[in-house]
């Protein structure tokens, strides 16, 4: 195993806690609540994300004319970033952790909130869309890393891989120059192109680079993109989940050519 993989994963692990998977208390929805959270969305949130939540403010036509990803239209379902099974609203605590945290490239981290002001602005984000109210959404179980990686499991980790065919989008070596992204072929569900992700860079992943977020995302897919969920993939099989997770980790540790 790459020690710098090594190290990395001994301080997640040890720790137990990241920025990524830490649980924020949830205050009570209100009408208080959500009308605190709109005069910060008019400020911080509305040149993205539009008045009306469409994702289609002034500032969203830079971020993504004709190509994905474009600024979250919070009135459609399909969100990419979540705990729950593909097709499932994202919790609150999906929300919280994507604007804490923000997303690489695209959307700013809003860690200078205070934590009550952000819960405000996902009340009033959720207002925006009446499924947040009709479904009481269940994460699926995201365990924490067993063990730091052998290399035979990081190699295994590359045999599945290949098998699930991820090399179509992402290409042999993770660079996200497969021949389907390469093509042109991949778009997202409002029929925007968009590129796959170079895995060997972790700054390009955009709902976390740690352990438990590329389990996450492997496991609940990313709605609304070509990334399905694998999760029934890998029913009874969470060791291989996590050995293409060490897989894709080592990726980012390899020198590019």
């Amino acid at each position: 195993m790459h020690p710098k993989l090594g190290a990395i994963l001994v301080i997640v692990m040890m720790s137990g806690l990241c920025g990524t998977t830490a649980q924020a208390i949830r205050p009570e929805d209100n009408q208080y609540a959500s009308e605190k959270g709109r005069l910060i969305y008019e400020r911080a949130c509305v040149w993205c994300h539009g008045a009306e939540g469409k994702g289609d403010g002034p500032s969203g036509w830079f971020i993504g004319r004709y190509s994905a990803p474009r600024p979250r239209d919070f009135t459609r379902e399909s969100y990419k970033f979540r705990s729950t099974p593909s097709g499932e609203m994202p919790t609150d605590q999906d929300l919280f952790r994507t604007i804490t945290q923000g997303i690489p490239g695209y959307m700013p981290p809003f860690r200078s909130l205070a934590e009550d002001e952000r819960w405000q602005v996902i009340a009033y984000v959720k207002s925006f869309n009446s499924a947040f109210k009709k479904e009481m959404s269940t994460p699926i179980p995201l365990p924490f890393p067993p063990h730091a990686p052998s290399d035979a499991e990081i190699e295994n980790g590359r045999k599945i891989y290949l098998q699930f065919g991820c090399q179509a989008c992402h290409g042999d070596n993770g660079l996200g120059d497969g021949p389907e992204s390469r093509a042109g072929h991949l778009q997202d569900a409002q029929d925007l192109r968009i590129s796959s992700t170079n895995l060997s860079d972790r700054s390009a992943y955009k709902g976390g680079a740690g352990p438990k977020d590329l389990y996450r995302s492997i496991m609940t897919g990313l709605d609304g993109a070509p990334m399905p969920s694998y999760r029934d993939q890998f029913a009874e099989r969470e060791q291989e989940a996590w050995d293409l997770v060490w897989y894709l980790l080592s990726l980012s540790d390899k020198p590019q050519r």
